[in-house]
């Protein structure tokens, strides 16, 4: 039996089916809103991804994006009129500085100041950790993602992935072994797949039982090990595993296959 160990998480959400004519025009949009070109690593993920049900209570938006700079415009606002009448009090907030500073430097010379990132998502279920993309970097195939904790200052931005292919597959592989939610499991369980997760314990002698090399798996390299996908075309299934940093000892595997 032939398996793909070279898939990439667009190519798996097409083969469950996703697939979103108005992504084209959604993606247009943002280009000419904020005046830039998007990868066709992204505009390719966002063709099965956009609006996609599965992808609903993942970290990752996938019907908007913003800028940073426009959450800075919010924030300085938002602390001018707490503090309108005594600025004074909020001199600990970080926006006393920027309401001092960035307010008074026209925008164009903000890049001098604050790097700008077009934010495409944040952690679902808190909402305190951002994720986003350099402007600088959108001429890359494959730019790199970052991550800002709410509790960092503004110009904190963090390594989270080299690629974004490595964060639509991180988010990928998390939603389809349901990590946090179970929101995959109803989706695609309800549209006819069946659906199977192993635990550390089970995941080898399963896959060898299936005639699955986990080894062969292309991951993507995260902070915390690596995510990967396999898709078997003969057997309609995928294959998704979440596996440690000696890659030998995958934590969380799971298959989807039409029934």
């Amino acid at each position: 039996m032939a398996v793909n160990y070279n898939i990439t998480a667009g190519q798996v959400l097409r083969i469950l089916g996703y697939d979103n004519p108005e992504s084209g025009k959604f993606l247009d949009g943002v280009e000419e809103e904020y005046n830039i070109k998007l990868p066709e690593v992204l505009r390719g993920f966002y063709k099965a991804a956009y609006c996609c049900p599965l992808l609903s209570t993942a970290d990752i938006w996938t019907d908007r994006f913003c800028t940073l700079y426009e959450v800075i415009e919010e924030q300085i606002e938002e602390f001018e009129e707490e503090y309108k009448d005594n600025p004074e009090e909020g001199a600990d907030d970080e926006y006393y500085m920027f309401s001092q500073s960035l307010a008074k430097i026209p925008k164009e010379e903000w890049p001098g100041h604050v790097t700008n990132y077009l934010e495409i998502g944040v952690d679902y279920g808190a909402g305190v950790v951002n994720y986003g993309i350099r402007i600088e970097d959108l001429d890359k195939e494959d730019p790199p993602v970052y991550y800002l904790n709410e509790e960092d200052e503004m110009t904190d931005w963090k390594l989270l992935c080299n690629t974004l292919s490595e964060y639509f597959m991180l988010v990928l592989c998390d939603t389809l072994l349901c990590k946090q939610y179970r929101t995959a499991w109803k989706v695609l369980s309800e549209d006819g797949w069946d659906y199977n997760i192993y635990e550390s314990d089970e995941i080898e002698e399963t896959a060898e039982e299936m005639g699955i090399d986990l080894s062969q798996l292309k991951p993507q390299v995260l902070s915390w090990g690596k995510a990967a996908c396999g898709y078997d075309e003969e057997r309609k299934m995928i294959v998704a595993a979440c596996i440690d940093d000696n890659y030998k000892a995958p934590f969380m595997a799971g298959t989807i296959s039409k029934k």
